[in-house]
């Protein structure tokens, strides 16, 4: 294979490899939804504290007294906002949960825009297919809230996850195919001037011989 499509087909190659490997994370989610919204909200938790860690810190650099101060108080709030997460984790899964909300509807809307510009492109169905699942997703999540929040996170996210993924990994298999023609219709290109090549040498070597035979006959 040529290098150029050669390239193209190991990254479509990489992203269908990615893409199967969110679908597999999205299954595990869908097992086990609650230990997965616990899992997520811990992680959250860590996040938000190392940034108010990091803020706090910081402050202490800050050339003005009033920025630190300012700086400093709000990493100070960061920091207890994440280890209340980390405390009381039910109540940072539902309040995850009103932030997956908002993230469903407004991915999903963007993920609607971008199928709709990719007309004709490989995987537009695909697209269009996974905006319409999040805001189906978030519409369902805000109607059974607070209910389904203890649940709802890991469960909401292991089905974005499988879309996601699938998506991606279909994309990844378009792009393979695009490679492989793209691969064929250089090697057809090469066939046919490599043809032409060799078919007007061909000519000019009948030529030279019919002068060479002229002359000949000149001479004689």
């Amino acid at each position: 294979m040529h290098p150029l499509p050669a390239l193209q087909q190991a990254q479509a190659r990489l992203g269908t490899g990615f893409g199967f490997a969110v679908v597999i994370i999205g299954t595990l989610c869908l097992f086990a939804p609650f230990m997965s919204g616990i899992a997520i909200n811990s992680l959250l938790a860590v996040a938000v504290a190392a940034a108010g860690i990091t803020m706090t810190v910081y402050a202490f650099k800050a050339g003005k007294f009033g920025k630190g101060l300012l700086q400093f108080l709000f990493g100070g709030i960061t920091l207890i906002a994440g280890l209340v997460l980390f405390v009381h984790p039910i109540l940072g899964v539902m309040s995850l949960t009103v932030v997956l909300i908002a993230w469903f509807f407004v991915d999903g809307i963007f993920g609607l825009i971008a199928g709709f510009k990719a007309e004709g492109g490989a995987g537009r169905g695909w697209i269009l297919a996974s905006g319409v699942a999040s805001i189906v997703l978030g519409v369902l999540l805000a109607m059974d809230w607070p209910g389904s929040g203890v649940y709802a996170v890991g469960m909401l996210v292991g089905v974005r996850l499988i879309f996601s993924g699938w998506t991606i990994a279909m994309l990844g298999m378009a792009g393979d195919a695009a490679a492989d023609a793209i691969d064929k219709g250089i090697d057809s290109a090469e066939e046919a001037i490599s043809e032409a090549v060799e078919a007007r040498a061909g000519s000019q070597s009948d030529s030279t011989g019919g002068v060479d035979k002229s002359s000949s006959a000149t001479a004689s």
